[in-house]
């Protein structure tokens, strides 16, 4: 199997969830709702929307969200989140690569690095083309991923961090010729090991302008954070808005 069929479950809520502040989530959503120009009660599809960290504070906000993902683990989450927060969102399990709707969204959004999974690129290529699809003409999409220019600056080296109750192993790695990304993560618990492995497919900003023009948007402006801060090769995040063409 794949990594991300596997990936987003009981683990994740425990190692990942954490790593995001709610001051930082706080970030994003009101970087989302300004780069993407939200109307009230604009329709807005969260692509890979996880537990829903970010669908749930869009919802208070007034905007009729639906959320989207393949892991039923962080959907059954996102529905106790969306429930404590008392508000209504449309959950939907399925694979990115097979968006269902047509012409249905005024926005889509992309967010913390999940783009790029496939290591076949037609797949990933098919992703942007759904979300294409799934927005009204001119609808806008937003995407937030990791900048390839970035991480070809850094020195990969093992390293050690925690997490609640847990000391975690990071062993990072990055393949120049397949443009991937990847980390193994290591943790003992009792006597025994865990691990977890991923790895995303990164891009320049004119490898991603590409694919978003083919995919039959048109690309509008970079961000290299959540506060309009300009983007640049030092730039770690790549925050992309997309127009669908009328």
């Amino acid at each position: 199997m794949e990594w991300w069929e596997t990936l987003f479950d009981d683990r994740y809520l425990r190692l990942f969830s954490p790593l995001t502040s709610p001051e930082a989530t706080q970030q994003q959503v009101d970087g989302i709702a300004a780069y993407l120009e939200l109307q009230p009660e604009a329709s807005v599809l969260d692509l890979a929307c996880g537990y829903g960290r970010t669908a749930v504070p869009l919802a208070q906000r007034g905007y009729r969200v639906t959320g989207l993902d393949l892991s039923k683990v962080l959907l059954a989450q996102a529905r106790r989140a969306a429930k404590e927060a008392a508000v209504k969102i449309t959950w939907h399990r399925g694979n990115m690569q097979d968006i269902p709707w047509v012409e249905t969204f005024d926005a889509s959004v992309s967010i913390f690095s999940s783009f790029g999974y496939f290591a076949d690129e037609a797949k990933n290529l098919r992703v942007l083309e759904g979300v294409a699809r799934a927005l009204k003409p001119g609808g806008r999409f937003l995407i937030d991923v990791m900048n390839r220019d970035w991480r070809v600056r850094q020195e990969l080296n093992r390293h050690w961090f925690e997490v609640g109750d847990l000391t975690v192993l990071a062993d990072p790695w990055f393949d120049p010729v397949a443009g991937r990304s990847g980390e193994t993560w290591r943790w003992q618990e009792g006597s025994e090991w865990q691990s977890l492995e991923f790895d995303t497919r990164l891009y320049t900003a004119t490898e991603l302008e590409r694919m978003i023009e083919s995919a039959g948007m048109h690309w509008l402006t970079v961000y290299g954070g959540w506060e309009r801060q300009a983007f640049a090769p030092q730039s770690r995040r790549m925050i992309a808005v997309a127009e669908k063409l009328a």
